[in-house]
């Protein structure tokens, strides 16, 4: 697994099979305070080569939501944290 981004700790990264998203960000030494909490991007190659991209919210994950974070990561994936903008 990559992480990209505004994560305190890019790069691949080995993990163990059955692993999610936010543990995976845990294990990526979380996001850093310039991080983009609502846009946070799982990249994913499907079985016909294209390319699916799913926005994950962080804040959302926080206030409660069951949904996200969840997600069992596969071999190839790319976590894409932005930078946050401005006002964001």
């Amino acid at each position: 697994i990559y992480a990209l981004g505004e994560v305190s700790s890019p790069g691949k990264k080995e993990v163990a099979p059955g692993t999610t998203l936010l543990q995976f960000l845990a294990e990526s030494g979380g996001l850093t305070r310039f991080a983009a909490t609502k846009r946070i991007q799982l990249r994913r190659v499907d079985s016909s080569g294209q390319e699916q991209v799913y926005t994950f919210n962080y804040n959302a994950v926080q206030a409660g939501a069951r949904s996200g974070g969840n997600t069992v990561l596969q071999s190839g994936d790319v976590v894409l944290v932005p930078e946050r903008k401005l006002f964001e």
